[in-house]
């Protein structure tokens, strides 16, 4: 049995969700713009209300009275645009700061935005709708709802990137970090995943999930009865007697739950200690911001809904990057995270009861080269075979033999000169051994031949990589074709450099995102 199979049990049995985290894998803006909101059935481009704004007591409400009317459309969604932009101008400060390879070769000092914007909305259907905004709004005329196109494109764009934190869904922020005893389908409802996270005083987790699906859906599609009881007479007296006060009500009911749940969401995730590494893949998200920026004022942004060859490659080897680095960094910040791999028998836990440090082995050339030995007591059998790679910290170890209570391990990497032995475990420590190893950084260059799912029928020839630095790609449309589900890492630092990407400190991709959102 997993451990996440395990915990669903476990908050099945207490009636109430069980942390899955104990360290906050996202970070969390301290003035986060937050966005809700209705579009007519079947209609995406045609939205009805939306609720936004950094401030939790003073949304703003835009409602449209009649959303297939271009003009009052286009109005409304003007006053989104504008607002957008002043929210976007407080982040275009930049600091300088000094550039290096993956080895921490520094390269040169470059302008890097100080701060990145983040929005925050209820649900993935609401990130995916948030995309679909910025597809019709860039293509209009009017250059403030052009450029807001362009804006909430990257906003898109980045939530398919794991570990990015520029567009948050609160769901996914939940489930990141609690267990519910429901369907993982059921999770994707806000108001049921509060109710079980935190169930009202007197109430067990099913009836106040119960409860909470009897309320309106956090959109961006709404409930039919309500849109036949409540919506169709609002529009309709708002179109034939010029009336928007019951239309602004009823859109200010269903919106202000939807707000506040969202805001409760940051405020739950707020509470936990965030994860070392959650500093640096917000980096990321800076660097892209800044390059995003400098596209837009220098009227350069582009974007394409499909990838040729070469883009198509480094795109999909960032997104292969960037889950493994998530993961990676996710179980090291996190032992909650950790012990996941422990229950599957991938990671060791143990205390050190003997030391060898001056074991030695001949290598291939004859010569006599320092290995040390450890044994590990563990609480119960490791199951591995001979040869299984383990790392604590920077040293590497490879399993040499197990018994029922104990795990010989052989120490090849970090601590095998005498200057280093000091990286060694001491006797009697407490460790656990895990399967992440150092950073792996690859070379900027392409393959001989690229892999089948990136090539197209047509012969094409490979591009040089700095023809493609500023393609831009919509992956909120490629998303149903291109994007697996994954973790949400921001930086690619802990599986490798991109190939034709440049490094930020730290080793985080930073000036180019992956092929995406230009």
């Amino acid at each position: 049995m997993s451990l996440d199979v395990y915990q669903r049990l476990l908050a099945l049995s207490q009636g109430r969700a069980v942390p899955a985290a104990s360290r906050a894998h996202r970070h969390l803006s301290p003035r986060p713009w937050l966005l809700t909101g209705y579009h007519l059935a079947g209609e995406p481009s045609a939205p009805v209300a939306i609720r936004y704004g950094s401030f939790r007591d003073s949304p703003k409400l835009l409602t449209v009275a009649e959303p297939r009317d271009r003009a009052l459309r286009f109005a409304a969604l003007g006053g989104l645009a504008r607002d957008l932009a002043t929210y976007l101008s407080r982040y275009t400060v930049t600091e300088p700061v000094v550039r290096a390879t993956g080895n921490g070769r520094e390269l040169d000092v470059d302008q890097c935005c100080v701060d990145a914007p983040q929005l925050v909305v209820p649900n993935e259907a609401t990130a995916h709708w948030v995309g679909l905004l910025g597809q019709y709004l860039r293509t209009l005329d009017d250059p403030v709802l052009a450029a807001a196109g362009a804006h909430l494109g990257w906003i898109a764009s980045r939530r398919h990137l794991p570990g990015s934190s520029v567009l948050l869904t609160a769901t996914d922020l939940l489930t990141t970090h609690w267990r519910t005893g429901q369907l993982p389908t059921e999770d994707g409802h806000l108001g049921r995943l509060l109710a079980w996270i935190e169930p009202p005083a007197g109430s067990d987790a099913w009836q106040a999930a119960r409860d909470a699906e009897a309320m309106p859906p956090a959109g961006p599609a709404s409930d039919p009865s309500w849109d036949q009881v409540v919506l169709r007479p609002a529009l309709e007296r708002a179109k034939e007697q010029g009336d928007v006060r019951r239309l602004k009500l009823a859109a200010a009911e269903v919106l202000d739950g939807a707000w506040r749940d969202t805001w409760a969401a940051i405020d739950l995730v707020r509470m936990l200690p965030p994860g070392e590494h959650v500093a640096k893949r917000w980096e990321s998200d800076r660097w892209s911001w800044t390059r995003h920026r400098e596209r837009v004022l220098a009227g350069t942004v582009s974007f394409s809904a499909r990838l040729s060859d070469v883009p198509a490659y480094r795109f999909l080897h960032e997104l292969e990057t960037r889950t493994a680095a998530l993961e990676r960094q996710m179980a090291l910040d996190d032992p909650l995270v950790m012990a996941r791999y422990l229950a599957t028998g991938e990671a060791v836990a143990g205390v050190v009861i003997k030391r060898d440090p001056e074991h030695t082995v001949v290598n291939s050339g004859g010569r006599s080269v320092l290995r040390p030995l450890l044994w590990v007591r563990t609480p119960a059998a490791f199951d591995r075979p001979a040869g299984t790679e383990l790392w604590w910290g920077k040293v590497g170890m490879v399993v040499r033999g197990s018994t029922d209570d104990t795990v010989e391990l052989m120490v090849t990497s970090g601590a095998v000169t005498r200057p280093k032995l000091g990286l060694l475990p001491d006797a009697d420590a407490e460790v656990v051994l895990a399967p992440f190893g150092p950073l792996q950084y690859f070379p900027d260059n392409l393959p001989d031949e690229l892999p089948w799912p990136t090539r197209s029928s047509r012969p094409q020839a490979a591009p040089e990589p700095e023809q493609d630095d500023d393609l831009d790609t919509d992956l909120a449309a490629l998303a149903p074709q291109t994007v697996a589900s994954s973790p949400d890492p921001g930086d690619t630092a802990g599986a490798g450099r991109v190939p034709g990407h440049r490094a930020a400190p730290d080793g985080a991709v930073a000036p180019t995102e992956p092929r995406g959102a230009r």
